[in-house]
């Protein structure tokens, strides 16, 4: 059977000609000296070609520039270099920190990353999902929001790509990378009662699973594993918000409002984020407690200002280094691994204690 011609290639170039035009496969050619069909051989990877020809096109392309738009070729071969991310907040820190992991461990292995910021809005995390899904990429890595929304779009997406959930999921049938984090808040919650301290817990907005209820858990069971009894800071359980500093001191000062925390003889906030024990620092300063010296607290993350705030914030830092070279770890499997039949990818890493003056 004859070999059927391979698939038209994409005629434009970053590299202009010289007079001002795009050079094109067919300019490409003929400075080659050769047909059009075998250039796009070239750049589909024909093992055939000879070394000789080869070195010709290369030469072809150099002296004029060419280079094929890779977005373009990975639509005609079906393959891409190419790994979407998507998360709910480029602005914040952890994402950044996190962003910078992917960035690297993508490029080691010879990808490169488009990133969709989802605004903590559904559907602008939908829309970032279905053009990833039209650019035929080589994986996608997302936080998905707390909202169900796109779950039965991810349940369809999940058959036709590589997707890995990164630090939240809508279920654990899935891909996924994360934090230990009923291992790490458990760690804290041990410390404060090692130093004789009774503490409480504040937990962050709704929005991602099931990050926001692992860290309670882990509260929970080591107070109670202590013989203690768990004191929740009550919040609006509803709310959706980035604005955790703002979110953590409305809702610590209408619990210090109450007196709850006086009666508990409370002596400690551990909080599940650092963001979040900037508000409730700021609160108890606000009636007039020095954070470190009154009231012990303590954070998760270990965020870049974590360090340098007054007092230093003691925290739980995430092994963000793992938990990104996992992520591309797992779109670098075989594609059978991505089949319904296959074992999940999944993989949850320890937190660290780091220890500061706010505890």
């Amino acid at each position: 059977m004859k070999t059927p011609p391979p698939p038209p290639m994409p005629e434009q170039s970053a590299g202009p000609a010289g007079d001002g035009s795009l050079v094109t496969m067919h300019d490409v050619a003929q400075a080659a000296g050769l047909s059009r069909a075998t250039v796009s051989k070239y750049f589909n990877a024909d093992d055939g070609l000879k070394a000789s020809t080869r070195a010709r096109i290369e030469k072809a392309c150099r002296e004029l520039g060419y280079v094929p738009q890779m977005h373009a070729v990975s639509l005609v071969k079906g393959k891409s270099h190419l790994v979407g991310v998507i998360v709910p907040a480029i602005g914040e820190p952890f994402f950044a920190m996190m962003l910078e992991v992917l960035e690297r461990e993508a490029a080691r292995v010879g990808l490169q990353l488009i990133i969709q910021s989802s605004n903590n809005d559904p559907a602008r995390e939908a829309a970032a999902l279905l053009a990833f899904r039209a650019m035929k990429l080589h994986g996608v890595i997302v936080t998905v929001l707390d909202a169900e929304q796109n779950r039965p779009l991810l349940d369809k997406l999940e058959q036709e790509m590589r997707i890995v959930h990164l630090d939240s999921y809508l279920h654990p049938n899935c891909h996924y990378v994360m934090n230990d984090n009923v291992q790490s808040i458990g760690l804290m919650t041990e410390y404060f009662l090692s130093r004789g301290r009774r503490p409480c817990y504040l937990g962050a907005p709704k929005i991602a699973n099931p990050s926001r209820d692992e860290r309670l858990a882990g509260y929970v069971q080591a107070m109670e594993r202590a013989g203690e009894t768990p004191r929740v800071i009550p919040v609006d359980t509803q709310a959706s918000t980035w604005a955790f500093e703002a979110y953590a001191y409305e809702q610590t000062l209408n619990w210090l409002g109450s007196g709850e925390w006086l009666k508990a003889e409370i002596d400690g906030v551990i909080c599940a984020t650092d963001r979040l024990a900037l508000g409730v620092m700021r609160a108890f300063r606000k009636i007039g407690k020095e954070p470190g010296r009154d009231i012990w607290i303590s954070g998760h993350d270990d965020l870049g200002f974590a360090e340098y705030i007054q007092p230093g914030l003691t925290t739980l830092r995430q092994d963000i280094d793992s938990i990104g070279r996992a992520a591309i770890e797992c779109l670098q499997l075989p594609d059978e691994h991505f089949s319904a039949d296959r074992p999940y990818f999944q993989q949850r890493f320890p937190g660290r204690l780091v220890l500061r003056e706010s505890a």
